[in-house]
């Protein structure tokens, strides 16, 4: 039976600690498919390795002593993985698996060779009945339309989504190392955006699997500390810089950057001067980092298969900017 299913190199990312992590691998060793491996990618987990080998003694562990991010953290060197492995699937600590989950995401895939990513149907822990993220679509400067508190029993049907949430789903290896991983300058925050974004311009179609249940700790945002504002603003400019075209791109960034800098001034009268300053570091940072994401770019747009227009035209991607405009009023309620 295991040579008629294709190996797969599951990867949990891991930070500080292993309440979180017993959880998650008690429930992956249950998975039934029979041809798979566990990576561990931690980061600062004192002891972490002696910790493995004594509870979870078959499962690889990539240990750091410093904080490389979430977003570095996917990029297992393949040396590291299975030789044979054909996908990587991608975990967070706090998401817990069901026991079919990768079978019903590999046959998908194994269905149609087109198919890049495919997402689990990710449940809120706290709330089954409720569904966690993943990206219908973006708007026009790079907010998702997410499935986040939605009734679970609306999604029935696999459909085709632009972003996929690196908190539970199977990437064709092929893919991965075509669209070159996720980026590490990323460190957090919108990484799965960019990546999902790099897949699709390959030509790559990217799904939503009703059939394989994950469940997802995470709870709503309840507060975004400077250091996330700085890499939250940052990032989303980065997307817009390395892909898309640049007859989509100046608008898009001039219209991010105004609307960013409206929160920077708001949080200067809330005298959050913490919050205003990682802001405007967010906006400015890609101006002495262009160089570099000009060079992203560059190899992103030379290998492009799929053009703008076409992931507008399917509404992939769209031209209006409500999803930031109520995600701006979801965090600004955070603050007042």
């Amino acid at each position: 039976m295991q040579n008629k299913w294709p190996m797969v190199s599951v990867v949990v990312i891991n930070f500080k600690g292993t309440q979180q992590l017993e959880k998650c691998l008690n429930h992956l060793t249950k998975t039934v498919y029979p041809n798979y491996e566990i990576i561990i990618v931690d980061c600062l987990t004192e002891n972490l390795e002696t910790w493995i080998r004594k509870h979870f003694p078959t499962a690889k562990v990539i240990h750091y002593d410093r904080d490389i991010g979430p977003s570095a953290s996917h990029n297992v060197d393949k040396n590291f993985l299975n030789p044979q492995s054909k996908y990587l699937a991608f975990l967070d600590n706090d998401a817990y698996v069901t026991e079919n989950w990768l079978t019903e995401l590999v046959k998908v895939m194994e269905y149609d060779s087109q198919i890049g990513i495919a997402q689990a149907k990710i449940l809120m822990t706290s709330n089954s009945r409720l569904m966690d993220n993943a990206g219908i679509a973006i708007d026009a400067l790079g907010t998702w339309y997410t499935t986040r508190g939605a009734k679970a029993y609306r999604f029935q049907n696999l459909f085709e989504i632009f972003a996929a949430s690196s908190a539970g789903c199977l990437v064709l290896r092929k893919a991965f190392e075509e669209a070159g991983g996720f980026d590490p300058d990323y460190f957090i925050y919108d990484d799965d955006t960019d990546f999902s974004f790099r897949v699709r311009l390959l030509g790559y179609r990217i799904v939503f699997v009703p059939s394989a249940i994950v469940f997802h700790d995470a709870e709503p945002v309840r507060a975004l500390s400077p250091r996330k504002l700085f890499h939250s603003v940052k990032n989303r400019l980065y997307t817009m810089l390395k892909n898309y075209e640049l007859k989509n791109l100046w608008w898009r960034v001039s219209v991010y950057s105004f609307l960013t800098s409206l929160a920077g001034v708001s949080f200067i009268v809330l005298k959050r001067s913490a919050e205003a300053k990682q802001i405007f570091k967010g906006i400015l940072y890609p101006l002495l980092k262009i160089g570099e994401i000009w060079k992203k770019r560059v190899a992103i747009q030379s290998s492009r298969r799929v053009r703008d227009s076409e992931l507008l035209k399917c509404s992939l991607i769209r031209e209006d900017v409500r999803a930031t405009l109520l995600d701006i009023k979801l965090k600004a309620s955070i603050f007042l």
